[in-house]
């Protein structure tokens, strides 16, 4: 229980994080898993009850994640900057809610669909089954 998929990236952006001097922090991450696939994660850190600690994430298909990087002249190592930077002004909201949060990660699912990607949502679950997203 509460494994963070976003622990498992070995290259990664911040995209944003909610309220951190808040018990609970929600925070989006975008980078490389160890197959070298594209993953966009929310990891949910419950520093009350690590327990609960659980993450969503949405994993693309290497090919189409390559094939958006070429459209965008972008090399594939350079991906994850890319797309952090293009969600620049969610990182202008001070203090986000978990709704925004949610809303963010939608808009970087949507934007990945827009340009022909799939991907797979994967989660980890905390005590109780809980989620997010």
């Amino acid at each position: 229980m509460g494994k963070l998929l976003g622990d498992e990236f070995y290259t990664f952006c911040s995209i944003m994080s909610s309220d951190e001097d808040q018990p609970i922090v929600m925070d989006i991450y975008v980078g490389f898993t160890w197959r070298e696939e594209l993953a966009i994660t929310v990891d949910c850190h419950n520093y009350e009850d690590h327990r609960y600690d659980c993450s969503t994430s949405a994993i693309v298909n290497e090919q189409d994640a390559r094939a958006m990087a070429r459209r965008h002249k972008v090399k594939y190592p350079q991906l994850p900057r890319f797309i952090a930077d293009c969600m620049a002004e969610w990182r202008e909201i001070i203090n986000p809610d978990f709704r925004q949060i949610a809303d963010c990660f939608k808009e970087i699912t949507e934007c990945l669909l827009d340009e022909g990607c799939r991907f797979r949502i994967t989660r980890t679950h905390g005590k109780d089954h809980s989620t997010c997203i």
